[in-house]
């Protein structure tokens, strides 16, 4: 009786201790493994340069440069509609002015519902393109830390200066939105971005 009571003790002492014994195995397993690896390999770019370099380019090949020429050209046509209309008020009998003064309100508030319009427009093309860009950046990115076995790749806003005119909280929100203070130009891959990025859009217009 004796016995079976202190095999049973045992094993309520043994039993614990294994499966503390077993998880600390367990986590040293996870941390030699963590400790194994080779160091991360973190690179940086600078977006705004990859996005000046391309905003453009993207633009001409979404035709956004055509819709901004051709808008151009039918605010011009009524604004020169208005300009006329005014011209030949100020020319007018004043039994003919009654009319012209409406058809001169009625033009001009055409000319700017014309321009809401149009200014909508044109964000909403401008918004596509930043899309498509944002993808493309994205592409070429992971395309480059694959091929080089990148683990992080980061945007870079270590060479923005401060602008010291702007108000102190304006200033505040900006440097608490900094990133990254300092980037050694060794791990700097802008100008692969750059290039891989034309490559494909060679790829895409050939």
């Amino acid at each position: 009786m004796f016995n079976q009571t202190k095999s049973k003790l045992t094993r309520w002492i043994v039993i614990p201790i294994l499966a503390i014994a077993v998880s600390g195995f367990g986590y040293r397993a996870v941390a030699v493994a963590v400790e194994s690896r080779p160091p991360t390999v973190v690179v940086v770019f600078k977006f705004q340069q990859v996005y000046n370099s391309f905003v453009e380019r993207a633009a001409l090949d979404a035709g956004y440069k055509k819709l901004e020429v051709d808008i151009d050209a039918e605010r011009l046509v009524r604004k020169t509609t208005v300009d006329n209309l005014i011209a030949a008020y100020d020319e007018a009998s004043d039994e003919d002015k009654e009319l012209l003064f409406d058809q001169i309100q009625q033009a001009m508030g055409e000319s700017e519902k014309y321009i809401e319009f149009t200014d909508r427009e044109k964000d909403l093309e401008q918004s596509l393109i930043m899309e498509s860009l944002f993808r493309d950046i994205k592409l070429a990115v992971a395309k480059i830390a694959e091929a080089n076995k990148y683990d992080l790749v980061i945007a870079s806003d270590a060479s923005i200066e401060i602008n010291s005119n702007m108000p102190p909280r304006a200033m505040n929100e900006q440097i608490s939105l900094r990133r990254i203070y300092y980037a050694n130009n060794q791990i700097d891959i802008t100008e692969q971005i750059i290039t891989q990025m034309n490559l494909e859009l060679d790829i895409k217009t050939n």
